[in-house]
C-alpha cells in the first residue's frame, strides 16, 4: 500500500513539499503553542495543590504536595475539586464565546482572533504567577476564576490555524494533506509537553511562580513569532475591505436559527443526545493524576509518564488506521468503535484494584482515534451543505457543556475521595462506564436503525479518504476542550 501511495504523484513526497510550501510557517508557532496548551493543561492540579492551606502541619521530608498542608488526601481532594469547579468554568464560557470568536474571525480577520488568544493567554499565565508569587494575592479564587475566564473566552486557536490554511491551500487535497500535517505537530507537541510535565513534576515543587514567569515568557515569544510568521489569510481583510458588523441581534438570531433545526431533526437529537452522554463521562480523565497520587502511592509525574504514548498512538491510528477504516460502510466503524467504547470503560472499573486497568484501556482509548474523521463525515454525509454550518455549532456547544458538567461533577467530593479503597474508590469508574455505555449504545442503536433502512437500497457512494479527513477538521474544531484533550 506504502509503495502504491508513493508512485502516485498526489501522494508523493515532493506533491507533499509543494502542497506545504505555502503554508510551512504556520506549523512552528502552531507546534510551541500546542506544546504550552497542554504544559498548562498539566499543570493545572500541582499548581492548585500547591495552594491549598490546612491546620495539618507538614511532617519533615514529606511531600503531599503544598508547602501549606501536610494532609495529603485533604490536599488532594480540595486542590481536585478546585481544579474541577475552574476549568468547568473556563469551558462552560468558551462554550458560548468560541462560536462567537468564530464568527469574528470570519468577519474581522484570522490575526486579531489569533492575537487576541495568544494575548489573553499571555495574561492568564501572568494572573497565574502572580497568585503563586505574591504573598498579597497568594491563592486568591477571585484571581483564578478571572484568569480561566480570560483562557476560556480568548481561546480559538484551532479554528483559527484551520481557517489560515484553509485560506491558503490551494485545492481541497492541499487543505487535506495541510489538515494533516497541523494534527500531526500538535500530537508530537502535546507529546512533548507530557514529557515535560512529568520531569518538572518530579522536582516536586512548593511554588510555581517560577514555571509560570517562564510560560508567560513562552507565550509572549509565540505571539511575536505570529506577529512576525502569519500574515493575515483572510481576502476581505486582506484587501480592507468594510468588516460585517457582528451584533447581539445577529448572534441571537443565529442561535434561535439553531434551536429550531434542532427541534425539526430527530436524527439530530438522538446523534447530540448521545454524545452529551459521552462528553459527561469525559470529565472521568480529570481525575486519572490525583487518583493514581492517592490509590497507587504513584509520585508526581508518574502519571504523565506512562501515558505520553497516547497522543502519538492516536496520531498513528489516524495515520495508519484511518485510510482502511475509510474503505469500511461508516455505520460498521460505528459500531465497532462504540462497542470498543463500551469494554474499555468496563475495564476501567477495575481500576483501583490495578495500575494495568486503567493505564491500559488509556492508551487502547488511543487506537479508537481513527473512527473520529469517519464519525465525522458520516454526520456530515446526514445534512446538505447549507447546514453543515449549524451542525458543528450545536456539536460544539453540547460537547463543551457536557465536558464543563463533567469536570466539576467528577473534581467533587461526592464522587472522588482520594482517602477510599476498594470497591468504594470505583464509584467515579462506574458512573463513567454508566454514561459511556448510554452514549455508545444510543449512538450503536442509531447507526443500526441507519444501516436497517439502507437494505434494499443502492449502495451509498464510499466516503474517500480525503472527504474524511476535510471533515475530521470539523470535528477537532468542536472536540477541543482538550483539549483532551481530556
Amino acid at each position: 500500500m506504502s509503495q502504491l501511495l508513493v508512485e502516485d504523484s498526489r501522494f508523493g513526497p515532493r506533491r507533499v513539499l509543494l502542497q506545504l510550501r505555502p503554508v510551512w510557517h504556520i506549523f512552528l508557532p502552531y507546534s510551541l503553542l500546542s506544546i504550552l496548551f497542554m504544559l498548562a493543561v498539566q499543570l493545572y492540579g500541582p499548581f492548585l495543590r500547591s495552594m491549598v492551606k490546612c491546620a495539618a502541619k507538614l511532617q519533615p521530608g514529606a511531600f503531599t504536595g503544598s508547602a501549606h498542608c501536610g494532609d495529603s488526601n485533604l490536599v488532594l481532594s480540595v486542590a481536585q475539586a478546585r481544579e474541577g469547579r475552574l476549568v468547568a468554568l473556563k469551558l462552560l464560557v468558551h462554550a458560548f464565546a468560541g462560536p462567537v470568536l468564530a464568527l469574528l474571525a470570519d468577519s474581522v480577520g484570522r490575526r486579531p482572533v489569533l492575537l487576541l488568544g495568544l494575548g489573553g493567554f499571555t495574561v492568564a499565565f501572568g494572573l497565574f504567577a502572580s497568585v503563586a508569587g505574591l504573598p498579597v494575592i497568594h491563592g486568591s479564587q477571585s484571581v483564578m476564576c478571572m484568569s480561566f475566564i480570560v483562557e476560556g473566552c480568548t481561546s480559538a486557536f484551532d479554528v483559527v490555524f484551520l481557517s489560515v490554511l484553509a485560506d491558503l491551500a490551494k485545492s481541497t487535497t492541499d487543505r487535506v494533506t495541510c489538515f494533516s500535517v497541523l494534527y500531526g505537530v500538535g500530537a508530537f507537541g502535546h507529546a512533548i509537553a507530557l514529557c515535560f510535565a512529568a520531569r518538572i513534576l518530579r522536582w516536586e515543587l512548593k511554588n510555581y511562580a517560577p514555571v509560570w514567569v517562564a510560560m508567560t515568557m513562552g507565550m509572549a515569544g509565540v505571539t511575536m513569532l505570529v506577529l512576525l510568521c502569519i500574515p493575515e489569510s483572510l481576502p476581505s481583510a486582506q484587501a480592507k475591505l468594510r468588516p460585517q458588523k457582528l451584533t447581539l441581534s445577529k448572534v441571537m438570531t443565529s442561535t434561535a436559527v439553531q434551536m429550531r433545526f434542532l427541534i425539526s431533526n430527530r436524527f439530530l437529537q438522538i446523534w447530540l443526545t448521545a454524545v452529551l452522554f459521552k462528553s459527561l463521562a469525559a470529565g472521568l480523565g480529570s481525575i486519572y493524576a490525583s487518583f493514581t497520587l492517592a490509590a497507587y502511592a504513584w509520585k508526581p509525574g508518574d502519571w504523565q509518564a506512562a501515558t505520553w504514548p497516547f497522543e502519538m498512538i492516536s496520531m498513528g491510528s489516524l495515520s495508519l488506521l484511518g485510510p482502511l477504516a475509510a474503505r469500511k460502510r461508516p455505520e460498521s466503524v460505528i459500531s465497532f468503535t462504540s462497542i470498543a467504547g463500551i469494554l474499555t470503560h468496563g475495564c476501567q472499573i477495575l481500576a483501583p484494584f490495578s495500575a494495568l486497568a486503567l493505564v491500559g484501556p488509556h492508551l487502547f482509548s488511543g487506537l479508537l482515534a481513527f473512527a473520529r474523521p469517519v464519525s465525522a463525515a458520516f454526520l456530515s454525509s446526514m445534512f446538505p451543505a447549507s447546514q453543515q454550518a449549524k451542525v458543528q455549532a450545536l456539536a460544539h456547544l453540547v460537547h463543551d457543556c457536557g465536558i464543563s458538567v463533567s469536570m466539576a461533577t467528577f473534581s467533587g467530593p461526592w464522587l472522588f475521595r482520594p482517602h477510599l479503597q476498594g470497591w468504594d474508590a470505583a464509584r467515579p469508574f462506574l458512573f463513567a462506564g454508566l454514561l459511556a455505555a448510554l452514549g455508545n449504545s444510543m449512538k450503536l442503536l442509531l447507526v443500526q436503525r441507519m444501516l436497517r433502512t439502507q437494505v434494499g437500497k443502492p449502495q451509498m457512494e464510499m466516503v474517500s479518504v480525503s472527504e474524511l479527513a476535510h471533515a475530521s477538521s470539523k470535528a477537532v474544531e468542536a472536540d477541543m476542550a482538550e483539549l483532551t484533550e481530556c
